[in-house]
Order: structure tokens, then C-alpha cells, then sequence
């Protein structure tokens, strides 16, 4: 690096690719989501001869301990959490970016 491209980038913020922080965030909670999948796979193949059936929802619904199902709930409360999170981040840097 020269001292010439130092002394003209000092006061500007980066800038980067638009729309990849997005991206980067989306395939991060595509990750987590089929990681998710693949854990509640175990929990109900191991699960099945003890328990066969789960209380979710602070126990106002039951589910069958199968390998589906489990995924499938698992699955579901993933994307849930993580749009919830997803949101505040946008809503988040809305109001940032309003400033």
C-alpha cells in the first residue's frame, strides 16, 4: 500500500457491495435452519421409545416424537426466531439510517 491511497481514504467510510451483508445474513440463517432440521432429525429418532409424545408450546399442544415431526417443529421455531430477529435488524437500520 502506498501512503498516497492512505491519506485519500482517511475520511470516507468503506464501501462495500450493496445487498451483501443481506445475503451473508440469509445464508448464515439458511445454515442454522437445516442444522436445526438435521439435530431435531436425532432428538426424535432417540427420542421415539422413551417419550412418544412432546408438549411444545408451554404444553398446550402435543406432537409425536417421530423424526419428522421433531424436524419439522425444530424447523419451524428456527425460522420463526430468526425472521423475528431478521426484523429488528431491518427495522433497526431503518432508524439508524433515518439519523
Amino acid at each position: 500500500m502506498s501512503a498516497e491511497s492512505d491519506s485519500t481514504n482517511r475520511g470516507e467510510p468503506a464501501s462495500g457491495t450493496p445487498g451483501l451483508g443481506r445475503r451473508i445474513l440469509l445464508g448464515v440463517g439458511a445454515v442454522v435452519v437445516a442444522l436445526a432440521g438435521i439435530v431435531g432429525f436425532f432428538v426424535g429418532s432417540n427420542g421415539a421409545e422413551t417419550v412418544p409424545r412432546a408438549a411444545v408450546l408451554g404444553g398446550l399442544v402435543t406432537i409425536p416424537t417421530t423424526p419428522l415431526s421433531m424436524s419439522l417443529y425444530a424447523v419451524f421455531v428456527t425460522t420463526a426466531v430468526l425472521a423475528a430477529l431478521f426484523g429488528l435488524v431491518a427495522v433497526a437500520s431503518r432508524y439508524e439510517d433515518a439519523d
